[in-house]
């Protein structure tokens, strides 16, 4: 009983420590990419004339043919993908300045590849040193393997959580924009007859000017709460399954968890392969 809740104190200890660690280092990217995109904010505000020229008044063009690819934009949210040739993504146009911003950052953050891990690695670091204690307390190994078991599963999980959410907060600042811009997307569809084209883009250009000020904000900040929601979930999941697994394995009778020995080996295979993988 003694060495089992001096064990649970060390470990409460740890656990607490590593949190405060892992906390530390997403705020540290949080702040990154709110500088960052800011940036991007700034750039947009001033270029998104250009863009828009390029955009709505592409060189080498015959006017026909872009008036019937500029109408199947506006009526398809801001995006076009012609059976042959590139995809015409009007709302990725307006929000690249913020997108390029933010890409070296997103990269280091969500690595594709398995050797560093996401957020610099932290996650696939933890551990609440069950290895260190099994050699010194070979009374409580059971637990201790039992515990072992938990934080792979719950890292594995906490991987798997990231590369599906990760996409999109990808995608977060074009899905902004395009809901912003979706009204003068309606309205530009609309029109029809003499003129059509020039009416397009006469309402795209003047939606977007009125916009300016805000659209690139919100962007933002859904970008920024996207990434602290993730962050906020990862430490309460990591936090939590980690307490109840401490609680579980050294306040109960020791005889009462399972031997995971063999489902360790297992899980430890599958983390391996689900870094390698992603």
């Amino acid at each position: 009983d003694g060495c089992n809740k001096d064990i649970y104190k060390y470990l409460e200890r740890n656990l607490s420590h590593q949190m405060e660690s892992i906390g530390n280092v997403m705020m540290e990217t949080y702040r990154t990419f709110e500088k960052c995109l800011q940036k991007g904010v700034e750039m947009s505000k001033t270029s998104y004339e250009r863009i828009l020229k390029t955009s709505l008044y592409p060189p080498r063009r015959n006017g026909a043919g872009f008036c019937k690819q500029l109408k199947k934009v506006v009526q398809n949210g801001g995006i076009y993908k012609p059976n042959r040739g590139k995809e015409i993504n009007l709302n990725m146009k307006l929000t690249s300045f913020m997108t390029d911003s933010i890409d070296e950052d997103f990269r280091k953050t969500f690595p594709n590849d398995g050797k560093c891990g996401p957020f610099n690695g932290v996650i696939s670091k933890f551990s609440v040193d069950t290895e260190g204690l099994r050699q010194k307390h070979g009374d409580v190994e059971l637990q201790l393997i039992f515990l072992k078991s938990e934080e792979e599963q719950i890292k594995t999980k906490l991987t798997q959580l990231i590369r599906n959410r990760k996409k999109n907060i990808y995608k977060s600042l074009m899905t902004k924009a395009e809901e912003i811009m979706q009204a003068c997307y309606d309205k530009a569809a609309g029109f029809s007859g003499t003129g059509l084209l020039q009416n397009m883009r006469n309402t795209i250009e003047r939606h977007v000017h009125e916009s300016k000020d805000t659209m690139f904000e919100r962007a933002k900040y859904v970008m920024l709460g996207q990434l602290l929601s993730l962050m906020m979930d990862i430490l309460e999941k990591l936090e939590n399954t980690m307490k109840e697994s401490i609680e579980l394995s050294l306040k109960t009778d020791g005889t009462s968890i399972p031997d995971v020995s063999t489902e360790l080996t297992m899980v430890q295979n599958l983390h391996d392969e689900l870094l390698k993988s992603s």
